[in-house]
């Protein structure tokens, strides 16, 4: 089933509002101080993760298995930088991956096309 590349952009803006949104509350829930500051080096490497991920031409297993390792390995570098218990890191993760996404696709998807690669697999080229 085709989308159109509005339907992209919006599920796209979407599942990054909702991260931002949940890691707010799950700070909100938890009892110590959530280390905001490693959320700005998580909203980079989600840029730059969400960056490759839509020029990449690799299939569906390919992305999968390269979008989950990325995420656990910047989730286990968070978990030994993070003061406190070890759901301490979803904030930081969560914030800055939704904020990665969102902004991502907001400057290619709204300011710029969408790149070709993406258009391709949401078969819209």
């Amino acid at each position: 089933m085709a989308h159109s590349r509005r339907t992209v952009v919006a599920r796209d803006l979407f599942v990054g509002t909702s991260s931002v949104v949940t890691s707010g509350l799950i700070a909100y829930s938890l009892d110590g101080p959530t280390a905001w500051s490693l959320g700005a080096v998580a909203a980079a490497v989600g840029v730059v993760v969400f960056a490759v991920v839509d020029r990449s031409t690799a299939g569906a297993y390919g992305l999968t298995a390269g979008l989950s390792g990325s995420i656990l390995a910047f989730a286990a570098v968070l978990w030994w930088l993070v003061p406190g218990p070890p759901v301490a890191v979803f904030p930081p993760l969560l914030f800055g991956l939704g904020t990665g996404m969102a902004s991502n696709r907001l400057v290619f998807g709204v300011v710029y096309p969408l790149p070709e690669a993406r258009l391709r697999r949401e078969n819209l080229a």
